[in-house]
């Protein structure tokens, strides 16, 4: 059914012209309303492959600052700022390309939905260079209560900024998809305050990169 409601706008759009202006609103509302339907269902298999343990990862050597470019450049914020520190110029890592870039893809619509509408991109070493990367994706909302920290990444998160970050157009399974995606490359993912005096939130992904000989 999905797949003809697809089609079926695409043929209505293809004839847009000759669509009074009344139609042509109710032909953006319907596909904007099968987009989020397809994006809902598209999640939802995501997260039964998780619980069925049927999960392939394609495992690629990615180049870590052209991996977050490409993925910024198609996220909804396509002209975030990125900030890359000099030791990671050619960083490798490895992992399947289209759920890290769903990672960063979902962490950057979460910043444009309850983060104030920006975000920023940082990419470092850990602070202690043990072999792992970190990418911060920071916006400037009103951040998340140290009690809903953990609560946002649950599936159909519901509470008080649980309600906001977790929820989006979808149901909830955003920032959940993201945890699972990097917990399946041996990472992990966390959120805190951006800093003393700073609006809004920072959420920290960590992932295992190749340290060169």
């Amino acid at each position: 059914p999905l797949m003809t409601l697809a089609a079926s706008v695409e043929v209505m759009n293809s004839r847009r012209d000759e669509l009074s202006d009344r139609s042509k609103a109710a032909l953006d509302l319907l596909a904007a309303d099968v987009a989020r339907f397809s994006g809902l269902v598209e999640d939802l298999l995501e997260i039964s492959r998780y619980d069925a343990g049927a999960v392939r990862l394609n495992h690629d050597t990615l180049r870590l600052v052209e991996l977050v470019e490409q993925s910024v450049r198609a996220s909804s914020l396509p002209r975030s700022a990125i900030h890359v520190d000099p030791r990671c110029a050619t960083t490798t890592i490895s992992g399947d390309r289209r759920r890290l870039a769903r990672v960063i893809a979902n962490l950057i619509d979460t910043a444009r939905l309850h983060g104030g509408g920006s975000a920023s991109v940082q990419v470092a070493p850990t602070d202690d260079s043990s072999g792992y990367v970190v990418i911060r994706v920071e916006d400037r909302g009103e951040g998340v209560p140290s009690a809903d920290r953990e609560r946002i990444f649950e599936r159909f998160s519901r509470g008080s900024a649980a309600s906001k970050r977790g929820t989006s157009e979808g149901a909830g399974l955003g920032l959940a998809l993201v945890r699972e995606h990097v917990r399946l490359h041996g990472g992990r993912v966390w959120v805190e305050s951006r800093g003393p005096d700073q609006p809004g939130a920072c959420f920290v992904v960590e992932l295992p990169c190749d340290v060169p000989n």
